[in-house]
């Protein structure tokens, strides 16, 4: 129940946000491991988180609203997702549990943790 009214909240929260005007969603950088590990997800596209972190643990759809949600060792990433103006979905809200966007991408990212899982052959 606690995490229903904290989820309706969060997608509140968004669409003021959005709705009011008061945020522009940035530009994708090129450089997207840059970007990822400053914590700039505002405005990625679904295509950049699967591609960056893989497969959402839960994603959620409740009307245009996308609801993402990862989890590491280190933190959980809540991340809403919003249509932009061509109807492509961005990241506009996102909210690591453990108050650290850095550190929580970090975290998150495909690259380290899959060379992180790798076992060297034996011969």
């Amino acid at each position: 129940m606690a995490q229903q009214a904290v989820f309706q909240l969060m997608v509140v929260a968004a669409a003021v946000l959005i709705l009011s005007g008061c945020t522009q969603m940035s530009r994708q950088s090129a450089d997207l491991a840059t970007s990822l590990n400053a914590g700039g997800l505002v405005g990625a596209t679904p295509a950049t988180l699967s591609s960056a972190f893989g497969p959402p643990a839960l994603r959620r759809v409740d009307g245009t609203a996308q609801v993402w949600l990862y989890h590491s060792a280190v933190c959980g990433l809540n991340l809403i997702l919003y249509p932009d103006r061509s109807g492509m979905p961005r990241v506009a809200l996102a909210v690591p549990d453990n108050g650290d966007p850095v550190s929580c991408t970090a975290s998150l990212r495909r690259d380290l943790t899959d060379a992180a899982l790798e076992h060297a052959t034996s011969s």
